[in-house]
């Protein structure tokens, strides 16, 4: 049996050895049951009590999964599909996001989802920002370029959570146009949407040992060659670190080149990792790699950067 059951299986028509996909889409229904199991358990592994991060996150993923069978009509997956990939001037961006309601849609049935979890200070932001579209497009806008300081960090967690389920459903609505754009393989950002990668992952089952990336904002894999740093593609001073052995499936692979590090769920150790969940359990490791003079080179939605 798989065990990556949220990504679609491999073609089994030629046999031998497989072509390596350069993008594997997501099945969202598939990735939100998965994430929000793992971060409810996760939650009890830390002993939360209610009204704890984790069950907040769990609450939010729950939200994302009843979105997911809302599906977005083709004028917004065309929208979505002409915002650019990167390098995008913030106040363009603003106008391309303004005339895509369903984020905001999205956005507002979120906060109403998890108003019930959340402090009532951040449930009365959350509410005053989705009444003035405009300054929340803004908002909005600042994340997709990086601008991660400028947004209150309550917002940003749901902001991003409303823009990736709009997002990850252009992108499994138009796998078609987008393979048909030939992305490239060595890509440091996602070929879809442009986003940082959360984490790499080594794949087991059909793709055994195949590292692909995935994507922060639309839930993408895209594939990357093992051996090198995915920021800087050099491969001389790769190092893995751990708190357990070899064989742990959770590890971080810095760069002494680039002093950068990322890091790697082996699913084909431990299939049930989710790279958003597990990787907020694991800060530990990020501190202790990042007193040895590495910066993280991936963004977890759950816990942006300040």
């Amino acid at each position: 049996m798989r065990s990556e059951t949220d990504i679609v299986p491999l073609d089994k028509r030629t046999p031998g050895v497989q072509a390596i996909e350069p993008l594997i889409f997501p099945v969202l229904e598939a990735v939100y049951t998965r994430r929000e199991k793992r971060l409810r358990l996760l939650a009890e592994q830390l002993g939360e009590a209610e009204g704890g991060y984790f069950k907040f996150l769990s609450c939010l993923v729950e939200a994302q999964q009843i979105l997911k069978h809302m599906p977005l009509g083709a004028a917004d997956v065309s929208a979505i599909r002409a915002v650019p990939k990167q390098g995008c001037d913030q106040d363009h961006l603003e106008k391309l996001l303004l005339e895509i309601p369903s984020w905001q849609q999205a956005f507002l049935f979120l906060v109403q989802q998890v108003g019930c979890v959340v402090p009532e200070t951040t449930r009365t932001m959350l509410g005053k920002c989705g009444q003035d579209i405009p300054a929340l497009t803004k908002q909005a806008a600042s994340l997709l370029c990086g601008k991660y300081a400028q947004v209150d960090a309550g917002l940003a967690v749901v902001l991003w959570a409303a823009l990736s389920v709009c997002w990850a459903q252009a992108v499994e609505q138009d796998q078609e146009h987008i393979q048909q754009a030939q992305p490239a393989g060595e890509a440091r950002l996602c070929p879809c949407c442009g986003a940082q990668p959360v984490a790499s992952l080594v794949l087991g089952g059909d793709r055994e040992g195949l590292r692909y990336l995935q994507c922060s904002l639309c839930e993408t894999r895209w594939h990357r060659v093992r051996g090198i740093c995915v920021e800087c593609g050099a491969s001389a001073h790769l190092e893995h670190w751990t708190f357990e052995d070899l064989k742990a499936p959770l590890q971080a692979e810095s760069c002494g080149d680039c002093k950068t590090y990322l890091k790697v769920f082996r699913l084909d150790y431990d299939p049930e990792l989710d790279a958003l969940a597990d990787d907020l359990a694991s800060f530990a490791l990020d501190t202790a790699v990042e007193q040895q003079g590495f910066a993280r080179a991936g963004l977890n939605p759950f816990s942006f950067p300040r």
